[in-house]
């Protein structure tokens, strides 16, 4: 008998602000597979999952229905929808099924719907703050990793040591994966949050691309993990979530060194100026 899977058909007010976020979501617990549409996507999975535990106090306005399908490969679907992408005529990211082309820097991604490929506008924000820095021999830890794709643009950049950190299994071996594709195995990986850091040195730059309410609970702990002069980058949130993260970021130390915007996702970096006393 043919399994049958769940298709939740997401209609979203705003579709390209706040795609990826859910799709990310959803992917993480529990969905298998994603096709976008033009008001927003559908989403297929074999279990009963409450929306309303997952996706708790996100400021995302959806509407959902629900009706059963039968199996498909939904993965080659997704992949024929991923186009490859340009910033700053410097870094092109690709899937292993695009075309090669000339740029600084290539980056080869397959994200079986792990949340990174820099197409959403976090990511995307994460990238241009990077190019923006001189990373060369520089440490890096990359918290929330995803794909990967920040750790390996670090990478091609000339940081070392990285660091990439992610709690979702899917995303850490997929992250694996792609260390490996684009040349970069160099890359410590750990599944974990930010506990892991106890493990780890302090470094010189440390990326956070996740959401507002864990950047909140944690940055005190990742300025620990940041040397003097070091720099902290943060993206995942909404221009209305600025002030809070500004005041947070003042609070522990840190100082305000620049902002970046794209349809009302937001990036910030901050530099530590303080020695850290035990």
């Amino acid at each position: 008998m043919t399994k049958k899977y769940k298709e939740y058909n997401f209609i979203l007010d705003n579709p390209v602000a706040d795609k990826e976020i859910l799709i990310a979501l959803l992917a993480h617990a529990g969905f298998e597979g994603f096709v976008e549409t033009p008001e927003g996507f559908l989403a297929y999975t074999y279990d009963d999952i409450l929306l309303d535990e997952v996706l708790s106090g996100l400021p995302i306005a959806y509407k959902v229905t629900i009706k059963e399908v039968p199996e498909k490969n939904w993965n080659e679907t997704w992949e024929k929808q991923i186009k490859p992408l340009i910033i700053d005529e410097h870094v092109y990211i690709r899937t292993s099924f695009h075309p090669q082309k000339e740029y600084p820097v290539t980056i080869t991604i397959d994200p079986k719907m792990s949340f990174g490929t820099g197409h959403h506008e976090t990511t995307y924000l994460m990238i241009k703050q990077l190019l923006q820095m001189d990373l060369q021999d520089k440490s890096v830890i990359d918290m929330g990793s995803g794909t990967g794709v920040l750790a390996i643009l670090a990478d091609k950049l000339g940081a070392k040591p990285i660091f990439a950190i992610d709690n979702d299994k899917w995303a850490f071996q997929n992250a694996l994966e792609n260390f490996n594709t684009n040349d970069t195995p160099q890359i410590k990986t750990f599944l974990g949050d930010a506990t892991i850091l106890k493990e780890l040195p302090a470094v010189d730059v440390f990326l956070a691309n996740i959401n507002r309410n864990i950047l909140l609970r944690d940055m005190a702990r990742y300025v620990k993990h940041i040397k003097p002069n070091g720099q902290l980058i943060i993206s995942g949130f909404y221009q209305s979530d600025v002030p809070l993260l500004l005041e947070e970021g003042k609070k522990n130390g840190m100082v305000f060194e620049s902002m970046e915007i794209k349809n009302d996702w937001t990036s910030l970096k901050f530099k530590k100026t303080h020695q850290d006393v035990n």
